[in-house]
C-alpha cells in the first residue's frame, strides 16, 4: 500500500550529477518538468535524449526541484514538493520481458524457422541469444511439448496478447524500469505501472475529464526529425555524414519506455491544465487558413473540364457559398501504373491544367488533388525524398492549393524503416514501424511538403498550411471504441483529417466528437453526404445540417451537388450553407482557441459537465460552446425522433423558441430540414451582418453579437474571443454576465480589444424569453433606449430559419429580440441592458 511505501523512506544523499529539475539513478533519468508533468527515461543507445523528437517537440519547461531520497541499483525513491516517484529497475542478470505482448509481421530466425519448445522464458531468451540472426523472441508459458518459443529476426510492431511475452536482444527495445509509480505528497497513488509500458501507450488517447488521476504517454518510436522534415535538405545546411542517407532524421537513439506522466487532478480545471502541458510538449494544431471553414466540394467522378466549369458556375448562379472545389483521382491517368507518378496528367479530361487553375483563381476558389503515393525507395532516403518533393511541388507550382494524402487505396507508402507491404512491386497500403503507421507518417510528409513550399515560394498567398489526410487506419463504423482511433501524438500537428470511406452519419458524429476529447484533433470530419447517393434529398439535408454544425464542411463521395434533388432541398441546403458562412468569425476564433488549448470546436458535453455520466455520449455535442446539437441519424422517415440529454440550465429550441430546463433526457422529433438544436441561455455567439459566396468576400465591418441572457438567476461571466479576418490571434474579447436581484435585473456586456486593430461596428441582438421586457439600454453610460429596435416573434413556424442577422424576427415561441447598434471604437465598450 502507499502507506507502506512511504514508511520505507530512508533519507540518503544521491552521489550523482544532476541539473535543476532532474536526477539520474541506475541509467534512468527522471525530469520533473512541472508540478503536473514528469518524464521517466531509460538511457538510450546514444545516451539520454535532449533534442526534440517527432513526438516531444518542446521540453522547455521551467522544471521543479526533485531529489533522490533513497536509491540503489534496483530501486529508488524521488521527492519533489508536489509528488514522490518510486522506481524499480531490471536486475542486470535477469531476463527483461514485456508481458501480454506479441508481435505483428514476425520473421522467424534462421535457426528456428518453425519456432521451438522452451521450458522457461529464460530458455527462450537464451536460444535467441545464441542465434546470430535473432533480435527478439516471443514466449508462451505452457506445460506441453508444443512449440512455445519463437526466436525472430524481424517484426513490425508489438501487439496486445492475453498469454504471450515478448523480449529482445537489443536493450533499447525494453525499458530499464520494470515498475513505476507517482504518489501525491500525502501518499495517495496517482499512477502506477507494473512491468514495461503497455503496448499502445505510444498512441495518444487522452482520458475523459475527471476519470483518471494521471495519464502516461510513451515516446516511441523515438527519433529526431530535422526542421526540414521529409523535404530536401536546404541549401547551405551541413548534415551529419551519418544522417545523410536518412535526410537528417536520426533513428539511432530509439529507446523504449521514454514516458511522460501527466497528473490530471480531480477537477475539470486541473484536467485542462494537464492538457495544456501536453499541447506544449507535443506541439499545437496549427491555425487553418480562413477559407478552410467554408464549403468544400469533391465528387468521385471523372469530370471533364467542361463539366467542372459548368458546376462551378452553377454554385455561383444558384447563390451557394463555396471556397474549395477539388478533384479526386481523375486528374491523372491511372492505366499502366501511370498513377504511381506525377507527370501523367489526364489531358483527355483536362487538356490544359494551367488554364484550369487560372479559371479557379479567377473565381476565388482553392483546390486540391487526391494522391495515393507509390514509393520509389525507403522513406527518408534521398531518392524517395527528391521524388516525392519534385512530384508534389510541381503541381503546387502550377496552382494547386494543397494535397489530399489518400491512404485508402490499393497501394501507398509505408512508414520509415519498413519495406513496402507485400513487396516493392505492389506496396499495399499499410505497414507499421514500432507503432507508427503510414497514416501518421503520410500526414507528416504531405503537411511538411506543402508547408515548406508555401513558406519558400508563396508566403503571402498561403501563410497557413492545410492538407487532408486520414485520421487513423480504420474506416470508421458506428459504435466503435474511440481507442481504435488512437494515433501517433504527432499527427494532430497536421490538419485536417477525414474518417475514411463508407462512414455513416452516426459514425461521423461519434468520431468527430470523440476525436476532440481523446486525440486532441479539432478538425476530424467525414465525407459529407456519405459514399452513396441518398434515396431522398432529406438524407442529404440531415448530412448537410450536421456538417454545417461540425468541424470541416466537405461534401464528398457520391453526387452531393445541392441541386441534385428538388428545388426545396436546394433551398434548405443554401440556407444552411449561408448560416455556416455567417458564423465564420466564431469558427475562426474557435480554431484559434483550439491551437492554444486544444479545446475542440465541437465539444462532448463532459468537457463542461463531467459530473453527469450522460455527458459522455458521443452522439450529441456543444457547437462553439453555446449551441447543443443532436443530429438525427435515421433518414428512412421525414419526421423522426431521438432522445437528447439536456445539460443543466435553460436551453432554447432554435426552431420554435421554447425553453427546456436540464438536466433531463427528452425525446425530440424533427423533419429532414430541422436538426435538433438549442441555444444555451446565458450564452452568445458572433456572426457577420452580410452574405457572401466566399469567406474572403465576407464583410467584417459590422459584426453581430447574439446574446441570450439568463435572467432567472445570477450567471457567471461568459467570455468569448472574437477573430478578425486573416489574423492569427483574437483581436477582441466579449464578456457577459447577468445580475438578478429582487429589485433589479440587468445584463452587462463588455467588448474589449485585446490589442490595437481596426475595430468593427457592432450590432447587438438581445434574445429575450416570453414576457421579458427591456426597460433601458446604456452604451458607455449613455442611455440609448429610444434608438433600439424591438422585433416581435413570428406568429407561425413556416418560413423561419434560425441564426438570423439584422431584422430577423424570433421564432414563434421565443420572446422579443432587441437590436442595439454600437459604433466602432478603438477602446473598450460597455453595454448595460436593464429589464422590467
Amino acid at each position: 500500500t502507499s502507506g507502506a511505501w512511504l514508511f520505507s523512506l530512508v533519507v540518503l544523499v544521491c552521489a550523482c550529477s544532476v541539473r535543476a529539475g532532474e536526477v539520474t539513478v541506475s541509467n534512468v533519468r527522471v525530469q520533473a518538468l512541472s508540478p503536473i508533468l514528469i518524464r521517466i527515461e531509460s538511457q538510450g543507445p546514444r545516451g539520454f535524449e535532449d533534442r526534440p523528437t517527432f513526438t516531444a517537440v518542446d521540453r522547455n519547461f521551467s522544471g521543479i526541484p526533485i531529489k533522490v531520497v533513497n536509491g540503489s541499483d534496483t530501486e529508488a525513491w524521488l521527492q519533489s514538493d508536489y509528488y514522490f516517484v518510486h522506481l524499480k529497475f531490471a536486475d542486470a542478470s535477469s531476463t527483461r520481458f514485456q508481458s501480454h505482448t506479441d508481435v505483428a509481421d514476425p520473421v522467424r530466425s534462421a535457426s528456428y524457422p518453425d519456432g521451438t519448445q522452451a521450458s522457461t522464458r529464460d530458455d527462450c531468451a537464451s536460444m535467441c541469444q545464441k542465434d546470430s540472426t535473432c533480435r527478439a523472441w516471443v514466449f508462451v508459458g505452457q506445460d506441453s511439448n508444443d512449440v512455445n518459443c519463437w526466436p525472430l529476426s524481424d517484426y513490425s510492431q508489438r501487439v496486445v496478447s492475453t498469454d504471450r511475452e515478448f523480449g529482445c536482444i537489443d536493450e533499447s527495445c525494453l525499458s530499464r524500469v520494470v515498475s513505476a509509480a507517482v504518489l501525491a505528497a500525502n501518499g495517495t497513488v496517482l499512477w502506477q505501472q507494473d512491468g514495461q509500458p503497455p503496448v499502445g501507450s505510444e498512441l495518444l488517447h487522452w482520458p475523459s475529464p475527471v476519470t483518471d488521476a494521471a495519464y502516461a504517454l510513451t515516446d516511441y518510436p523515438r527519433f529526431f526529425a530535422p526542421a526540414w522534415g521529409p523535404t530536401p535538405v536546404p541549401a547551405g545546411v551541413v548534415v551529419d555524414p551519418a544522417l545523410v542517407d536518412t535526410n537528417g532524421y536520426d533513428f539511432r537513439n530509439n529507446q523504449y519506455g521514454d514516458q511522460y506522466i501527466f497528473l490530471l487532478g480531480d477537477s475539470l480545471e486541473s484536467w485542462q491544465a494537464a492538457r495544456a502541458e501536453c499541447i506544449k510538449l507535443i506541439g499545437p494544431t496549427p491555425l487553418l487558413p480562413d477559407f478552410a471553414y467554408g464549403t468544400w466540394f469533391t465528387w468521385w467522378h471523372s469530370y471533364t473540364e467542361e463539366e467542372a466549369k459548368a458546376d462551378v458556375q452553377r454554385w455561383k448562379s444558384d447563390d451557394l457559398p463555396i471556397d474549395v472545389w477539388g478533384l479526386d483521382m481523375n486528374w491523372r491517368n491511372t492505366t499502366d501504373e501511370q498513377d504511381r507518378f506525377y507527370d501523367h496528367p489526364n489531358t483527355t479530361l483536362f487538356p490544359n491544367f494551367t488554364e484550369w487553375f487560372d479559371y479557379l483563381a479567377e473565381n476565388n476558389l482553392r483546390t486540391y488533388f487526391n494522391d495515393h503515393p507509390f514509393p520509389v525507395d525507403n522513406q527518408t532516403t534521398p531518392k524517395e525524398v527528391a521524388f516525392r518533393w519534385d512530384g508534389l511541388t510541381s503541381w503546387l507550382a502550377k496552382g494547386l492549393t494543397f494535397w489530399w494524402f489518400d491512404r485508402n487505396w490499393g497501394f501507398s507508402i509505408p512508414p520509415p524503416n519498413r519495406p513496402p507491404v507485400d513487396g516493392w512491386n505492389v506496396s499495399h497500403t499499410g505497414g507499421n514501424w514500432n507503432g507508427m503507421d503510414n497514416a501518421a507518417w503520410g500526414s507528416h510528409l504531405y503537411f511538411s511538403t506543402v508547408e515548406r513550399y508555401n513558406k519558400d515560394s508563396r508566403p503571402a498567398d498561403f501563410p497557413r498550411t492545410i492538407t487532408l489526410t486520414k485520421f487513423d487506419q480504420p474506416d470508421w463504423k458506428a459504435g466503435m471504441s474511440p481507442m481504435l482511433h488512437a494515433e501517433s501524438p504527432a499527427q494532430h500537428r497536421y490538419p485536417v483529417w477525414w474518417t475514411g470511406d463508407g462512414v455513416t452519419l452516426q459514425a461521423s458524429v461519434e468520431s468527430m466528437v470523440d476525436s476532440g476529447v481523446h486525440d486532441l484533433k479539432p478538425f476530424v470530419h467525414s465525407d459529407c453526404g456519405g459514399d452513396y447517393r441518398p434515396d431522398t434529398g432529406g438524407d442529404l439535408l440531415r448530412w448537410t445540417a450536421h456538417c454545417v454544425f461540425g468541424t470541416i464542411l466537405r461534401f464528398h463521395g457520391s453526387d452531393h451537388r445541392p441541386w441534385g434533388y428538388t428545388t426545396e432541398v436546394e433551398v434548405v441546403i443554401r440556407l444552411y450553407l449561408k448560416l455556416r458562412y455567417s458564423l465564420i468569425p466564431s469558427l475562426i476564433a474557435a480554431g484559434q482557441t483550439a491551437t492554444v488549448s486544444a479545446f475542440p470546436l465541437v465539444a462532448r458535453l463532459d468537457l463542461f459537465y463531467p459530473e453527469h455520466p450522460e455527458a459522455r455520449s458521443n452522439q450529441q455535442y456543444l457547437f462553439l460552446n453555446d449551441t447543443l446539437v443532436a443530429p438525427i441519424f435515421d433518414s428512412s422517415e421525414n419526421v423522426t425522433s431521438r432522445q437528447v440529454w439536456v445539460p443543466p440550465g435553460d436551453w432554447q429550441d432554435v426552431w420554435d423558441g421554447s425553453v427546456v430546463t436540464g438536466p433531463q433526457t427528452i425525446t425530440t422529433s424533427q423533419p429532414y430540414e430541422k436538426q435538433p438544436m438549442w441555444h444555451r441561455r446565458g450564452g452568445m455567439f458572433v456572426s457577420v451582418d452580410s452574405a457572401a459566396l466566399r469567406v474572403d468576400d465576407l464583410d467584417w465591418s459590422t459584426l453581430v453579437l447574439q446574446v441570450f441572457p439568463h435572467l432567472s438567476s445570477p450567471t457567471p461571466t461568459t467570455t468569448r474571443l472574437v477573430a478578425s479576418k486573416n489574423d492569427d490571434t483574437p483581436t477582441t474579447s466579449v464578456h457577459m454576465d447577468t445580475v438578478a436581484l429582487p429589485s433589479r435585473r440587468f445584463t452587462r456586456i463588455a467588448i474589449e480589444p485585446t490589442r490595437a486593430h481596426s475595430s468593427p461596428n457592432w450590432l447587438l441582438r438581445i434574445h429575450l424569453r416570453p414576457n421579458e421586457r427591456v426597460s433601458a439600454v446604456y452604451v458607455d453610460g449613455v442611455e440609448r433606449t429610444s434608438s433600439v429596435t424591438v422585433l416581435n416573434p413570428l406568429p407561425f413556424a413556416a418560413g423561419y430559419f434560425p441564426f438570423g442577422g439584422r431584422g430577423s424576427r424570433p421564432a414563434m415561441h421565443a420572446g422579443d429580440i432587441v437590436e442595439v447598434d454600437v459604433d466602432r471604437s478603438p477602446r473598450a465598450r460597455s453595454i448595460v441592458v436593464e429589464f422590467l
